[in-house]
């Protein structure tokens, strides 16, 4: 029988928090598939049927209840030096999501998943919010769809009314099925001129669209980038960026408010501390002060995420 866990307390200065990670499990996929076609996301049905997972289908597919997950998604986040990680989900409407959070009791965290020019998503988002999650994450090179589209409008104008948070993936991805066509983040610059009152989060430094997300964040002050993953994207950047480098642009273009830390850790592999250690080495070889340093590694999730507040009750 697991413990249940204790409220998660307010994060401290010099802690941590990993504002971009993952959760699959098998029974997280299992209802996202129960209620999609039944052709639909084959790649992932292979996953659930032999228990694999990964690019390389090389790793297990955790089959834990939620309660079950929350507590080792909470061991193995202390276990890489974090009080607290934030969830981007991948699939809307998912119930499975929704008891995972509340048994991990705010120590991990998550943003929904909807499709903004779904004409339901509006209300989807509103009860989403709602039941305690904090923001959204978006996926236009996987879904193939643009942001500036105006069917997108009442989904922008009710996360304006909310004051939600949306983290966006541009850029190259992982998934054999994205489209680069939707890659560019100058898509974006419509939606976040006319909504200020919506932060919106470039995850992955653009993955490979830098300068366009540093042109972007120029232009709107509310478009922020994370720092998640291995940023292999620099393999095939063109002329050739270091690490430091691409820190050192991001910090001097939008400051340090505006970046914030991310691992893209999943939950079918060894949790991604390499990652972390990495990018507190190149922010003290950066010479960043200490409020700074904490800026980026905890106090911008706090504030943009409200990582702070109680998490949901069940």
């Amino acid at each position: 029988m697991t413990e249940p866990l204790e409220e998660a307390p307010p994060t401290q200065p010099g802690e941590v928090i990993d504002a971009h990670a993952h959760l699959f499990t098998r029974g997280l996929l299992e209802e996202m598939l129960a209620a999609m076609p039944p052709d639909a996301m084959k790649r992932w049905r292979d996953s659930l049927k032999d228990g694999k997972f990964g690019r390389r289908r090389d790793q297990m597919l955790p089959d834990l209840t939620p309660e079950e997950t929350a507590a080792w998604y909470v061991e193995r986040i202390n276990a890489a030096g974090l009080v607290k990680a934030l969830v981007v989900s991948v699939m809307p409407d998912n119930q499975w999501t929704r008891d995972f959070l509340g048994h991990a009791k705010g120590h991990v965290q998550a943003l929904c998943n909807v499709d903004p020019r779904d004409p339901g998503a509006p209300a989807l988002l509103e009860r989403e919010m709602a039941a305690g999650f904090r923001g959204v994450k978006l996926l236009p090179v996987n879904r193939c769809y643009r942001l500036s589209d105006p069917e997108c409008r009442p989904f922008f104008e009710k996360a304006a009314e909310l004051e939600a948070p949306i983290t966006i993936h541009y850029g190259v991805t992982v998934d054999p099925t994205g489209d680069l066509r939707y890659a560019d983040p100058l898509d974006l610059s419509p939606v976040a001129r006319d909504f200020p009152q919506i932060t919106f989060v470039i995850a992955h430094f653009g993955a490979g669209w830098l300068g366009n997300t540093l042109r972007l964040a120029y232009q709107c002050k509310n478009v922020c980038v994370d720092t998640s993953g291995t940023n292999n994207w620099m393999d095939y950047h063109v002329p050739k960026m270091s690490l430091p480098e691409v820190f050192e642009r991001a910090l001097t273009a939008l400051g340090p408010e505006r970046v914030l830390f991310g691992t893209d850790s999943g939950t079918t592999a060894p949790y991604r501390t390499w990652i972390k250690y990495q990018q507190m080495r190149v922010l003290e070889e950066l010479g960043l002060s200490d409020g700074d340093r904490d800026l980026v590694l905890r106090g911008n999730a706090v504030r943009i995420f409200h990582m702070d507040e109680r998490g949901v009750t069940l």
